[in-house]
């Protein structure tokens, strides 16, 4: 008998936002300042945090920013499909 395959650890969320600039950069610093990733463009923005916080709650987003989506795709795969036209 083989051993079962231990499931797969949840992949991390990249949540699609939209805000202003400026307000997306000093996010930009918070989130790296606590090792998740962000990468912006204009007024989009992917936020990944790392494998062992896949599973932490979502954050609470300035009033002025607005969650567009949650993606469960790596964090290019992510940048690639929000930043880029169909």
């Amino acid at each position: 008998m083989s051993d079962p395959v231990p499931p797969a650890a949840p992949r991390p969320p990249s949540y699609l936002v939209i805000g202003p600039p400026d307000l997306l950069h000093d996010l930009l610093l918070d989130f790296e300042a606590v090792g998740w990733r962000m990468s912006a463009m204009r007024w989009q923005a992917v936020i990944t945090p790392p494998s062992e916080d896949a599973a932490a709650p979502a954050p609470d987003w300035p009033a002025e920013v607005t969650l567009a989506g949650v993606s469960h795709d790596d964090h290019e795969a992510a940048c690639r499909a929000f930043f880029l036209p169909p």
